[in-house]
């Protein structure tokens, strides 16, 4: 996070230079345009904490600006006039201070993406597209005044924002955006000593004796104010010892086992997880060469990540089992994912496909979202011919437009570490061919009828 603050002050610090002219010259060496810069993150990630540190950073010597929250959370459900009032009144406040920083923490409150098709008669789009709108012209007013002021907004994702506010056509609302993201191991590490050094109430010893690469491993997925909360957890483990309330508490890897148990990252809270059943391995009979490739490809690599980074080749992370209906390919799904120590989310194949223009391709977008949330993850595709079939036999194009999408999405633009994509089919000869291609569903594993010993 470090190498986002750097980035991100480069960009206030030419935004609120000290004089226009030297300003002007200064955004035009470093590529810095007049615009908000965006922040975003999944929630709890510390969006709202980066912006208070630069804001901190800001309010001294050199720059002395002056700094305005904005809480659009608290501005929800109010009508646009209401809005456009306390904002119009927010900037006169900025343009007679500065220079001056507004900060719009979670924009995406007062100015969301439209959530549905129908965008031209839904209220709630509409309400956006005012809020967005007002936005647009506050802050053009004050580029065209050269005034000192500099926005910051964060919210979840670019893409939960009014597409107005972050189009590359017209006038570039959001000039810069940082992703802060899922923190990796390294990063949980130094997060837990952060934490734990600043918590009144935890030792000094505690950060020596702890073996906080253990607990980064067991919390893939977890962001700053889940790692807070679970050391909150371990605290109060402690404290059910019956030790004396006002002394200070050594935490021992112990009762960070308990806090993690049944603890729920916020990440997977409004994920529909399948959940794990009492099968396992010893209860597949047969099927032993697709229980090894299952292995091979899915729990190596989450057991032994260290190994699988030294690889210069890009790992495979698609897998298509096929076979005769019966033969046990969705039960080998969920057996892998609860073997594997795994998320698992499956779908059912024409659960994504919607009679409204655009919205399937958005339902493998969103699918795809939620399990880089929670990864690592399987993400099992059930009956995977009826939503992938070769393109050009639809004669509404919907399937084309979904695989054209899966194929976006598995090609791994933004990458899909940790990511398991698992489907299954009783007809391969249905599958459009692309996505049987390397990099994506290469590996294809026939789950046969049983032998006489298997049976």
């Amino acid at each position: 996070i470090q190498c986002l603050a750097k980035q991100a002050m480069q960009h206030l610090l030419a935004s609120t230079g000290s004089r226009p002219l030297s300003r002007n010259a200064f955004c035009v060496r470093a590529g810095v345009n007049h615009g908000l810069l965006l922040i975003t993150g999944p929630r709890g990630s510390g969006k709202t904490s980066l912006v208070k540190g630069l804001c901190r950073k800001l309010s001294h010597l050199p720059v002395l600006a002056y700094i305005l929250m904005v809480d659009c959370k608290s501005l929800r459900g109010k009508t646009v006039a209401n809005i456009q009032k306390a904002i119009e009144a927010v900037f006169d406040e900025a343009a007679w201070r500065e220079p001056s920083v507004i900060v719009f923490d979670d924009l995406d409150a007062i100015a969301p993406a439209p959530s549905g098709p129908d965008t031209e008669i839904n209220v709630e789009a509409l309400y956006s597209a005012k809020n967005s709108q007002m936005l647009q012209g506050l802050l053009k007013y004050e580029i065209a005044n050269n005034s000192r002021v500099t926005v910051i907004a964060t919210s979840q994702s670019h893409n939960t924002l009014h597409p107005s506010l972050v189009s590359s056509r017209g006038m570039h609302f959001v000039q810069k955006i940082l992703d802060i993201g899922t923190p990796n191991k390294s990063a949980r590490v130094e997060i837990l000593q952060s934490i734990l050094q600043r918590h009144s109430s935890i030792t000094a010893e505690t950060v020596l004796t702890l073996n906080l690469a253990a607990i980064a491993a067991k919390t893939e997925g977890y962001v700053a104010r889940d790692l807070e909360s679970l050391t909150n957890r371990a605290l109060h483990e402690k404290l059910r010892e019956g030790m004396h309330q006002h002394q200070k508490k050594t935490l021992t890897d112990e009762d960070f086992e308990v806090a993690l148990c049944d603890f729920k990252p916020v990440s997977i809270r409004n994920v529909q997880l399948h959940k794990a059943g009492d099968v396992g391995w010893s209860d597949v009979g047969g099927l032993e060469h697709v229980k090894k490739a299952l292995v091979e490809t899915l729990h190596w690599p989450t057991k032994y990540p260290q190994l699988f980074e030294l690889c210069p080749l890009r790992l495979r992370s698609g897998i298509l089992l096929y076979g005769a209906p019966g033969t046990g390919k969705t039960l080998l799904a969920g057996v892998v994912a609860k073997e594997c120590g795994l998320n698992f989310i499956s779908v059912k194949g024409p659960e994504l496909l919607s009679k409204y223009v655009g919205a399937s391709e958005q339902a493998v977008r969103d699918l795809f979202s939620r399990a880089q949330s929670v990864k690592p993850c399987i993400l099992f595709f059930d009956e995977f011919d009826s939503i992938a079939p070769r393109r050009g036999h639809d004669s509404t194009g919907v399937t084309d437009r979904v695989v054209n999408q899966m194929l976006t999405q598995l090609d791994g633009v933004e990458g899909l570490q940790g990511v398991y994509v698992l489907g299954a089919t009783s007809r391969p000869d249905l599958i459009d061919p692309a996505l049987l291609r390397p990099g994506r569903l290469d590996k294809c594993i026939k789950c046969d009828l049983p032998s006489t010993v298997s049976q």
